[in-house]
């Protein structure tokens, strides 16, 4: 339902002052759209029957609806002739609260911030630099029960405001995703990816990512590396995840929300609430190829990751065995990230059948990669039953090696090895890993300790793996040796200068090196002469 206060039509304008940017509102007077309360035994209920069919994770309520800053909402005036657009939405018992805009184009001097209701916790700034060929934006959780909208925009470009952003979803949370005690707990068998076992797959672990989708569905996928190396987002996940050409847009992927800290595996603070934070995140994709026998999906991200969160591409192999025991890594239940040790995987029809010996999976787990014992993708998460407790086993779809040919909407190949190389692995590519060196960049007379592919894109000149700016002179002082007094010129004063130690043995004047000051000295000055 709508409520509205007296002021939920009125346009504000206030007088400029000098303070450079106006209050925000008080809560009370902001309009606000309230959702219904979630009825957490049903959703648990239905969460149940959903798990037994192999549907994805729920872990939110979504609330259709149609919100324009037209229509919503309460504008103000702000100095510098800007304009600001403020609503907020409300679930009374939720945990969390994201949102769907299915019209998202924000003009250049525009930016939407969505915050909780106390303004501490914000999502980082949504800009034009946000907006995507598929015209959506979906956003990552605010850990409240309320959600605040916020766009500020000049005032020339205030109705573009009014026609090109609509809130069509709000999605409020009942489980996983929270910062206090409720949030995402896992099974304390499970294995934080910063514990020692994790030490030999830290190329991979930063692959791997926890997603929403559609606002109230989660699961697990990873970045996976293509032949051109190019750094293509692709994003490799399970088909049954539900990430269609419709919904593509709305996936949010969240990167590094791991534990800082080894929790015990087995102790109850493993299974207990982790401290990761969900603050990396990129939003938005483009389906690419989805089948599903071997239960895969591989969409394309509208972005690719900031490169400072050190994302990796993971490799990936074709062949028919996993060469040993591998690994997986995964979220369970939205919790921070785990890996996982089989004692067997094996193929069977178009899964590999993997029983664990360390670690386990859990819902939410769905979609995240299994690795063979040569650290590559051999496939996704599809289903099973193991759980702390159990020994049952998991199922993966072989999708890298049988779904590799065939048509482009349904198979790998097209999109992992555009090359056409016909190569049977691919090894992990980690920008982070690749040694830095010196880049002497000229224009800007700096030098940076950087990866080469950075000094290159920035216009410098790389000079060498291991090289620093600190033993590194990238703009020496000119070879002068006719400028004799070091005033960068070689002019009268130079001549005038060995002129007065004429026929001395004096170094300092002997320009050209012949062991006496004297008229050659003077035909290398005239020969110089300018600035050096």
């Amino acid at each position: 339902m709508e409520i509205y206060s007296m002021f939920s039509t009125l346009l504000i304008t206030t007088i400029c002052t000098a303070a450079p940017m106006q209050e925000r509102l008080p809560l009370e007077i902001i309009p606000v759209q309230v959702v219904e309360s979630i009825d957490y035994a049903l959703q648990f209920a239905q969460d149940e029957g959903r798990e037994k069919a192999g549907l994805p994770l729920r872990f939110a309520k979504p609330n259709t609806t149609s919100v324009t800053p037209a229509t919503h909402g309460i504008w103000e005036g702000l100095p510098e002739n800007k304009m600001r657009w403020t609503y907020r939405v409300l679930c009374d018992n939720a945990l969390s609260m994201n949102l769907g805009f299915e019209r998202f184009t924000m003009p250049e001097s525009g930016s939407m911030t969505v915050m909780d209701e106390s303004a501490h916790i914000q999502i980082r700034p949504f800009t034009a630099n946000d907006n995507n060929d598929h015209g959506e934006l979906w956003t990552p959780i605010i850990p409240s029960n309320q959600a605040v909208i916020e766009i500020v925009v000049d005032r020339r470009d205030q109705k573009n405001v009014m026609r090109n952003v609509e809130l069509t979803s709000i999605n409020a949370g009942y489980r996983g995703f929270k910062v206090d005690g409720q949030r995402g707990l896992s099974g304390s068998c499970n294995i934080d990816v910063v514990c020692s076992e994790g030490d030999d797959w830290w190329d991979e672990i930063p692959s791997v990512g926890v997603y929403t989708l559609n606002g109230y569905l989660t699961c697990t996928g990873a970045m996976i590396n293509n032949t051109a190396q190019d750094l293509t987002p692709y994003f490799l996940t399970a088909n049954h995840c539900g990430v269609t050409s419709s919904s593509d847009a709305s996936i949010v992927v969240y990167w590094n929300h791991q534990n800082s800290y080894c929790r015990t595996p087995g102790s109850s603070d493993s299974g207990g609430n982790g401290n990761g934070n969900y603050s990396q995140f990129t939003s938005g994709s483009t389906m690419r190829a989805t089948r599903s026998y071997t239960d895969f999906t591989l969409t394309e991200l509208s972005s690719a990751p900031n490169s400072n969160w050190g994302v990796s591409w993971s490799g990936w192999s074709r062949a028919s065995s996993t060469n040993g025991t591998g690994a997986g890594i995964h979220h369970p239940s939205t919790a921070e990230k785990r890996i996982s040790f089989p004692d067997y995987s094996s193929a069977s029809g178009e899964y590999w059948n993997v029983n664990w010996s360390q670690g386990t999976t859990e819902p939410g787990s769905s979609g995240s990669p299994l690795y063979d014992s040569n650290h590559r993708i051999v496939g996704q998460l599809c289903c099973g039953a193991a759980a702390c407790g159990n020994d049952a086993n998991d199922y993966y779809g072989r999708s890298i090696g049988l779904s590799w040919s065939g048509s482009s909407s349904s198979s790998l190949s097209a999109w992992l090895d555009p090359t056409g190389s016909n190569v049977s692995y691919l090894d992990t590519y980690n920008p982070a890993a690749e040694p830095e060196g010196a880049c002497c960049i000229e224009a800007a007379q700096a030098c940076l300790d950087t990866r080469e592919t950075n000094c290159i894109a920035g216009g410098g000149i790389y000079q060498g793996d291991n090289t620093t700016c600190a033993a590194t002179d990238c703009f020496p002082e000119p070879d002068c040796p006719s400028d004799v007094n070091s005033d960068g010129m070689t002019n009268v004063s130079d001549i005038l200068a060995v002129v007065s130690a004429w026929g001395t043995t004096d170094p300092d004047y002997d320009v050209d090196g012949s062991g006496v000051v004297g008229v050659s000295d003077l035909l290398v000055i005239i020969d110089a002469w300018g600035p050096c």
